[in-house]
């Protein structure tokens, strides 16, 4: 009898840790972040506010402050590179997108020597 009371008890006391954890959450909700992707995103960033540097290949974001606007431009810039603040990888700046329409939006990537994706860029959107 005593094993059936602390079976039910178990599953008593796994209820109620199952429903309070589902209250629970670290940090805020991906609208949250903005990713950067356009020439213009880069921009309207000003002095003092920092975007998150997400490397896909240590898994790491990390925050990288922003000094100036020739930084920020930097940071868009086809060709430049961008290293990776966590494992130190170099990440090279490419547009990808149509180049003789200039209709269309040109979108920034950050490539691997591989030429694969490895990472981007947000900013935390302002609170409302």
């Amino acid at each position: 009898m005593k094993t059936k009371y602390n079976a039910v008890r178990l599953l008593f006391a796994a209820a109620i840790l199952g429903a309070f954890a589902s209250f629970a959450y670290a940090g805020p909700g991906i609208q949250y972040w903005q990713p950067l992707h356009k020439d213009s995103d880069f921009k309207q960033l000003k002095p003092g506010e920092k975007v998150a540097y997400v490397c896909n290949q240590c898994k790491t974001v990390s925050e990288i402050a922003i000094e100036s606007t020739a930084q920020a431009m930097a940071l868009c810039k086809e060709g430049d590179t961008v290293s990776c603040p966590s494992c130190k990888m170099t990440t090279k700046v490419v547009t990808k997108g149509k180049h003789n329409d200039p209709s269309t939006t040109s979108q920034v990537i950050y490539v691997n020597e591989k030429g694969e994706e490895c990472a981007f860029m947000a900013k935390a959107s302002e609170k409302k």
